[in-house]
């Protein structure tokens, strides 16, 4: 029997891994974890599903390198004690999973954490975040040095603990996203200015990383297209940015969009109405609604070679989803708010029983303060 996406479940490679098809889960905030950042039976259970419902490679949501550097109930990977209760989740997908693959998403709040959450936050620079109405404190030298240091030693604890891969969240206005973005990067150092010097942290973390796990564990980044802040990230820089980053060694680039910042922004100046969530746009009722990353992920297939590119952004529908990976728009296409709703997802595409996700966008699966773990808090509503 033929598969009506026939583009959509070939597999291919990130670096030297292999993935059974195209179809990659996103990471998302699962408030899954205790209140000591340790992997729980339902966190294990949520990634167990997802290895099984035919899902080529589940990225974690972000786990956090240093202490205090995550939201309440998110992983940790600050240590070596917190490597027995990864492995787990690993085993879990790696059991369930018909050939699925998962990596570990590591990164850090910076200068997002909601007052409620975090006394003091640091970042780059001195520069408000008009989201939270904060000012965060300026990273010495040594601390950036010292947390450069401590992703590569998470690199190393997610490679113990089994997984496939890592990603470091650089997009979204968290801390790696603000060194990359000259509105928040003002620094007179070696890690501000050109971009050359924004983009030094991540590279050092790369080549830290090499270092303890070798050339062949592979190392992706997600970043932004465009942060929709002025002064920020544009598609030019970003393709810069990412061009750079392949450079390095980075085996796969996720382009996503937005910091928290932007639902500050009048809709006029950016085309759409700011969630709370901005990076996660509602109202994804049409398919000319889907994949709104679309135009960064074909720039940067047109200029970096030797990455793979990963587009992400409001994908609902397989046949849009097989169009942009035959067109070579992206390497591969992930996505989250669906997965939570449906797990199986990839199987009903593949099965042709199903050709449109039943998510409707609502958002409620990650904004919902009372959820208790990730979950879709719409379903009576289909």
């Amino acid at each position: 029997m033929s598969i009506p996406y026939p583009n959509l479940f070939s597999e291919a490679s990130i670096g030297n891994m292999i993935v059974k098809n195209r179809l990659i889960r996103s990471a998302t905030f699962e408030e899954l974890a205790d209140e000591h950042g340790n992997v729980t039976d339902g966190y294990i259970e949520l990634h167990r599903r997802l290895a099984s419902g035919g899902v080529g490679l589940i990225i974690t949501g972000y786990a956090h390198p240093i202490k205090n550097g995550g939201l309440p109930h998110m992983i940790g990977v600050e240590s070596d004690d917190c490597i027995k209760g990864l492995r787990k989740v690993v085993e879990a997908v790696h059991n369930s999973g018909d050939g699925c693959k998962i990596a570990l998403q590591i990164g850090h709040c910076g200068r997002q954490f909601p007052r409620r959450l975090q006394k003091e936050t640091v970042a780059p620079s001195a520069v408000i975040d008009p989201s939270t109405g904060r000012i965060p404190r300026e990273m010495s030298f040594e601390e950036v040095d010292k947390f450069i240091k401590a992703c590569s030693a998470a690199v190393r604890r997610a490679r113990d603990a089994g997984f496939d891969a890592v990603q470091f969240h650089a997009a979204h206005g968290w801390l790696l996203s603000s060194f990359l973005s000259p509105h928040t990067n003002r620094r007179q150092d070696m890690y501000g200015g050109s971009t050359e010097n924004r983009v030094r942290v991540l590279s050092e973390i790369y080549k830290h990383s090499v270092k303890q796990v070798g050339s062949d564990f592979p190392i992706f980044a997600k970043i932004n297209g465009n942060d929709f802040v002025e002064g920020g990230i544009d598609p030019n820089e970003s393709l810069r940015l990412g061009k750079i980053l392949s450079e390095v060694g980075f085996a796969a680039l996720e382009v996503s969009c937005c910091m928290w910042e932007t639902i500050v922004r009048r809709p006029e100046e950016i085309g759409w109405q700011p969630a709370v969530l901005p990076e996660s746009r509602t109202n994804i009722v049409t398919k000319e609604k889907e994949a709104y990353n679309r135009a960064y992920t074909q720039l940067f297939k047109e200029k970096i070679e030797n990455c793979s590119i990963i587009l992400v952004g409001g994908l609902r529908s397989a046949d849009v989803m097989e169009e942009i990976v035959s067109r070579k728009d992206a390497d591969f296409v992930s996505l989250s708010r669906p997965l939570i709703r449906e797990p199986d997802l990839p199987y009903l595409f593949k099965s042709g029983s199903k050709s449109v996700a039943d998510c409707i966008s609502c958002n409620k699966c990650i904004t919902n303060k009372k959820r208790h773990g990730l979950h879709c808090s719409n379903i009576e509503n289909i």
